[in-house]
């Protein structure tokens, strides 16, 4: 998606909060509406359906709630998109395992290429566990919107939450070097190819 919008997703909630300090909600929405069309209208044909493919539902949520705010003026629906966008993942990651690949099975595929059985079941339970973390990341950041602080709900989505998915992400890049142990040119090789050595075959 570009470091630009990455970066906006990243500093919604610190946006909200000091925007909300200096203007209506409406305003607030309405900006934020445009830079999202903006974006969108700017990207090449081919890369935005690429885009759309990968983030299709939590994009709805967000233009869904930015057009709420926008129409009510109403401060609420701008808190409630960070929420949104969790259970909208949730839904992408969720509906994944119904069909015949899960989503950390399709990057595991770009990633590594041809995956074998042990590999698909664990990736099915890498994107198990990214969905118990959306719901309960959902359910707190819902929780925030409706009665916590503007202060304690920016402090939540906009710092905590993305460290408990960094955490989550790192905890299960180590465990999977440890578990696995196949060094293919990645990056980090040097490093787990001497805390984990390769199994004897």
């Amino acid at each position: 998606m570009g470091v630009l919008p990455l970066l906006l997703g990243l500093l919604y909630p610190a946006i909200v909060y000091l925007a909300l300090q200096v203007s209506q909600p409406r305003g607030v929405a309405l900006c934020l509406l445009l830079l999202l069309a903006a974006r969108l209208g700017l990207s090449a044909r081919g890369r935005l359906l690429d885009t759309l493919r990968v983030v299709r539902l939590p994009l709805l949520a967000v233009g869904a709630a930015l057009l709420a705010a926008a129409a009510w003026n109403d401060p609420l629906s701008l808190r409630a998109t960070p929420a949104l966008v969790s259970f909208a993942l949730l839904a992408a990651f969720a509906r994944s395992l119904a069909g015949p690949e899960s989503v950390i099975e399709g990057y595991a595929r770009v990633q590594l290429g041809a995956l074998t059985a042990e590999d698909s079941r664990y990736c099915r339970r890498v994107t198990l566990l990214w969905c118990g973390f959306f719901v309960a990341n959902g359910i707190v950041a819902s929780w925030l919107a409706v009665a916590g602080s503007l202060e304690s709900w920016a402090l939540y989505t906009g710092v905590i939450a993305y460290g408990l998915m960094g955490a989550l992400f790192a905890s299960e890049f180590v465990y999977r070097q440890w578990r696995f142990r196949r060094y293919r040119g990645a990056p980090t090789d040097a490093v787990f190819r001497r805390i984990f050595p390769p199994r004897s075959p």
